[in-house]
């Protein structure tokens, strides 16, 4: 449950930023995925339910949105935040530099 917790809280509220940029820039779509992996994440209970969020959030570079330079810097460290939650997912360390 710690995990859960720890995504959310680091997560989740770079999510609600993200959304709330990608529907002030009128970008529906955009908004539509993340605000769905929102949920998925908020209704996560144990580290099993993580991984549709996860892996959704690691997936959204390949559906070849297009994002403003703000927007894009939250989803790259939305991203960055997904990578370290699996690597703790899987057991190995994050490298810090």
């Amino acid at each position: 449950m710690e995990k859960v917790t720890v995504a959310r809280n680091e997560i989740g509220p770079l999510l609600d930023e993200l959304i709330v940029q990608l529907d002030s820039e009128g970008s529906a779509t955009q908004r539509a995925h993340f605000h769905r992996i929102r949920g998925r994440l908020h209704r996560a209970h144990d580290d099993w339910d993580l991984t549709t969020p996860i892996i959704e959030l690691s997936s959204s570079i390949a559906m070849g949105f297009r994002f403003s330079k703000t927007a894009d810097a939250l989803v790259n460290r939305i991203l960055e935040k997904a990578r370290e939650l699996v690597e703790e997912l899987e057991g190995t360390t994050p490298n810090y530099h």
